[in-house]
């Protein structure tokens, strides 16, 4: 199974981006979800960066209704994705494509039924 679901405090705003590929087109955004963690050992909180990825309908209401410092649960799944650098490393990431997300720190909620869609790539 590959789920992953986190609750955090958007990093940045969002910018909507379009994409096409052989089969397809439409809008896109990314954007990085800061999610703290308590140490209690060390008594201090850790915060982990983690890459989201939504599309077409998702990315548009997002886009429209989030900014940077807002605060959001979401759902999706681990992709892995490689790319070569500008020095000719081959690197690695992981982004979360998101599926399910809830506004936490606004009136507005969304609710996800009905808005199934296919992961372009």
């Amino acid at each position: 199974m590959n789920k992953v679901t986190l609750v955090g405090n958007v990093v940045n705003d969002l910018e909507l981006k379009d994409y096409k590929n052989d089969e397809k087109e439409g809008k896109y955004v990314r954007f990085t979800l800061a999610v703290n963690e308590y140490n209690v050992k060390r008594n201090e909180k850790i915060a982990t960066f983690v890459e989201i990825v939504a599309f077409d309908k998702k990315a548009i209401i997002l886009a429209h209704n989030v900014g940077k410092g807002s605060r959001l649960a979401v759902e999706g799944k681990l992709r892995t994705s490689n790319y070569i650098s500008e020095t000719g490393e081959k690197k690695y990431k992981v982004d979360i494509i998101l599926s399910e997300f809830t506004f936490i720190d606004s009136k507005k909620k969304v609710v996800n039924e009905g808005i199934n869609e296919e992961v372009p790539f």
